[in-house]
């Protein structure tokens, strides 16, 4: 599990552009930020030993549409970025049968990305409780105590970075229960920010 920094948020302040926190704040109380966290292997923006230009990012960023047809897995999403595709990835983790992976099937000159830097991974987890109360996989903080932002309807947890930045991991929990979505977004091509990010989260729900 990943350990958390503390830093002192002035009440009412939004951090780095992102969204009021979804709970109350109080003045001059220590405030828990929750560090990035990368699966094994995971490579955000390329290999140091990648030497090829800076990866590329669209100027006009990929719509959000209304998504038709139910992705494959134990989750879905109302939404879907216009023209890309979701294949089943992964394998079991926390009882769930595998991972869902979006991509753009027409990507032009898809070598100009940098290693894993073109595809939106969801995966199904679920809140867990060792004693400290409901803690996300990869955080040692319980969820009461990490800053939230909204993800439609549900609380969520944002790693940190600048809100134009939609290259974020992203833990939604859905309403009152311990089943949470995650999303890790690499995906340079789909040009997002974090508001981006958030409204498609907000799509994604389990089917049942």
């Amino acid at each position: 599990m990943i350990g958390v920094g503390w830093s002192v948020v002035s009440p009412g302040t939004a951090t780095d552009g992102a969204p009021e926190p979804a709970g109350p704040t109080t003045a001059a109380s220590p405030t828990p930020t929750p560090m990035p966290s990368r699966s094994p292997g995971q490579v955000i923006g390329g290999l140091a030993s990648d030497h090829r230009p800076p990866t590329p990012v669209p100027s006009t960023p990929v719509p959000l549409v209304a998504n038709t047809k139910a992705f494959p897995g134990p989750i879905t999403c109302d939404l879907i970025p216009q023209g890309w595709a979701v294949t089943r990835v992964g394998t079991r983790q926390n009882g769930d049968p595998s991972q869902q992976e979006l991509t753009d099937p027409n990507l032009q000159n898809p070598e100009q990305y940098h290693a894993q830097s073109r595809y939106l991974r969801i995966r199904a987890s679920q809140l867990m409780d060792e004693g400290e109360g409901l803690t996300a996989d990869k955080y040692s903080t319980p969820w009461t105590d990490l800053p939230k932002v909204r993800a439609g309807k549900n609380e969520a947890i944002i790693t940190p970075g600048n809100s134009r930045n939609g290259r974020r991991e992203l833990f939604v929990r859905q309403g009152k229960s311990i089943r949470v979505v995650v999303i890790s977004n690499n995906a340079y091509n789909l040009g997002w920010n974090q508001a981006t990010l958030l409204r498609f989260a907000g799509s994604c729900h389990y089917k049942k």
